[in-house]
Parts: structure tokens; sequence; C-alpha cells
């Protein structure tokens, strides 16, 4: 059961990352199938606590509620809830591709409060491209991963 909500919410994530409009510094992925979404999933990792390394070793950008860092140098994804209003947990959903073609996908999700930073350790190529989009998940209430901005490139 878990498999096939994972599924249906990575296939979600696709379809609305390519309505997501790129901005100058964004490169967007090209749009995956379905079947290749859910092959290709790592899942949810939730975030660990951690103190952010100084910002000149991240490419960082924030939206209203979370803000996501890439720490290239240990393939670090860092997020930071900005909104304690909304009982969502602040995430960033990531796609890793290798030779034009999606490799892995996943999220990292924080669920250590508002203001709070937290990490997940990934291990990418570094001959790969990596994007990645702000989101967030109410899983209280049982939801989806919803992006909540611009998907960014950031290797």
């Amino acid at each position: 059961m878990r498999k096939l909500v994972l599924a249906f919410s990575m296939a979600f994530l696709a379809v609305m990352g390519s309505m997501m409009p790129a901005s100058a510094s964004a490169e967007a992925p090209s749009v995956q199938a379905v079947s290749d979404v859910a092959a290709a999933a790592d899942g949810i990792q939730l975030a660990v606590a951690g103190t952010l390394p100084p910002r000149s070793q991240l490419t960082c950008h924030s939206y209203t509620a979370v803000e996501i860092c890439y720490e290239k140098g240990g393939d670090h994804w860092w997020v930071q809830d900005q909104n304690s209003n909304d009982k969502a947990s602040a995430g960033v959903y990531w796609e890793n591709l290798r030779n034009g073609a999606l490799y892995r996908n996943g999220a990292c999700i924080s669920s250590l409060g508002k203001g709070n930073w937290g990490h997940c350790n990934k291990n990418y190529y570094e001959d790969s491209v990596l994007n990645g989009w702000p989101c967030t998940w109410d899983r209280s209430a049982g939801g989806d991963v919803e992006l909540t901005g611009t998907g960014y490139r950031y290797q």
C-alpha cells in the first residue's frame, strides 16, 4: 500500500513540476512518465536536526513556507520550516538525472518545527544533474507532498 501511495505522490509531483514556471537561474527537468517516477523513487526521508554550515558553502532558495539549501561538498539537503501556522512539514523534492534521464528522486522532509534546520545526507554522481523544489507535507492529514515554489538546478 505504501508503495502505491508513494507512486501516486511521485507522479503528482512530476506533473506539478512540469507546470511550474522556471526562473532565469532555474532549469526545469523533463517530465517523466508515471512508471519511471515510481520505479526510481527513493521515497521520503525525514531530516535530522543539525547546524547549518556557513552560507558560502550552500546554494539556498527561500519561499513563504520553506527555505531549502544544497551543500554540494557533502551532498546534503538542508530544510527549514518557516510557517508554523500551516501544520505541514517543510521539505525539498529532488530529482537526480544522469545521461538525460531520471536516475533517482525523492523528498527530504523536516518535522523539526518552525525555524529549526534539518538535513538529509544523499550521494549523487558528480556528473549528474540535480534539481530541487521546496515542498510541504501534512502527513497527519494523510496528504500528498505539495510543491510550493519554483524548481532550481543545483548541480
